[in-house]
């Protein structure tokens, strides 16, 4: 992890959904926890003038789950309507259920969110839309609603986007293309992130 301690003002450090569900829940039974102390070595040893949370939360009958389809189950995929569009479709892959909105699985986990509690210049970004799915902490993937982050990291004047969290091949890997399209120079910290194995996280750096 090649992070100078002296980061420009132009940097902002991205947490992508470090939730209690996406370290010990059921949608990520992975090495998630080995990410924390490099987060808090992020967290403890630099100053970054923007830092972003973002959360992943769901109501309980949101598209994405397949506990709503009867007879699919996780990892099928399903084509559904774009939200202004009906006739437009999207394909799917359907997950288990995650993230529940008001549920302490979809809050952040503890270590960090104490850490955040205490510095200043920090701000929390929820992807939150029950009719399309979020794979970006800058909007869904229908681009239909923007979340905070696409604003916040404009006003500070952000130009480098440093990313980390969970889990790379859905959510981490949205907001690095996300910010990519969107002009940023985006920064992975590959140990700073992970997937539910380790062959899913290289097919999703590649």
């Amino acid at each position: 992890m090649a992070i100078s301690n002296q980061t420009p003002q132009t940097h902002s450090l991205i947490l992508i959904n470090i939730q209690n569900d996406f370290i010990t829940g059921s949608p990520n039974k992975s090495p998630a926890p080995s990410i924390l102390l490099n987060v808090h070595q992020l967290l403890d040893q630099h100053e970054w003038p923007l830092i972003v949370a973002s959360q992943d939360l769901h109501p309980v009958d949101h598209v994405s789950f397949a506990s709503n389809y009867p007879g699919m189950t996780a990892g099928i995929t399903t084509n559904i309507s774009f939200v202004d569009t009906p006739q437009k479709t999207e394909t799917q892959t359907l997950s288990a259920d995650h993230c529940i909105l008001g549920t302490r699985d979809a809050e952040i986990e503890s270590s960090v969110q104490s850490r955040l509690y205490a510095l200043e210049g920090y701000h929390t970004t929820v992807a939150y839309n029950e009719k399309a799915q979020n794979h970006s902490a800058f909007a869904d993937n229908q681009y239909h609603r923007f979340m905070t982050l696409y604003w916040e990291v404009a006003i500070y004047g952000i130009e480098t986007l440093v990313v980390v969290g969970l889990v790379m091949n859905a959510c981490v890997r949205g907001t690095w293309i996300g910010g990519a399209k969107l002009g940023y120079e985006v920064v992975l910290v590959e140990d700073a992130t992970e997937s539910t194995t380790e062959m899913v996280k290289l097919g999703a750096l590649e």
